[in-house]
């Protein structure tokens, strides 16, 4: 037993280091993208729904839609269309992300749902 006390103290310096310098040379997922949110306090996050605007690799606007703390949509691209084309602007992201969470908020049960229509409506550009 005090092999294995010996060995622990012994490694774990050299790991704390090794585990640090990966985490140093990881590249942070907030750095690929920009994202557009303003912090709240831990307990109203925990029963938020939140939009929270992007910038795909690609180009052009994404939103996310996050319950509390966990990213419950991520949408990099307008729906319902054919393709996988970004929003042109972050506005009409914003407009579509706070669409789904307004029907999120009145049945948090279920997953919204979402018309070329409502699209239209929105007057989204790129939908036609």
């Amino acid at each position: 037993m005090t092999n294995y006390k010996s060995i622990l103290i012994v490694c774990t310096p050299v790991l704390a280091a090794t585990l640090f310098f990966t985490a140093c040379q990881q590249p942070s997922k907030q750095k690929e993208s920009t994202e557009h949110t303003e912090e709240a306090p831990a307990t109203a996050m925990q029963d938020s729904i939140a939009v929270v605007t992007f910038q795909p690799e690609g180009g052009g606007w994404g939103f996310k839609i996050n319950k509390g703390s966990h990213n419950y949509i991520e949408q990099p691209f307008i729906p319902v269309i054919m393709g996988r084309t970004p929003f042109k602007t972050e506005a009409d992201a914003r407009k579509v992300g706070e669409n789904l969470a307004a029907k999120l908020r009145k049945n948090p049960g279920g997953l919204p749902d979402l018309t070329r229509q409502e699209l239209l409506d929105m007057k989204i550009a790129g939908v036609e």
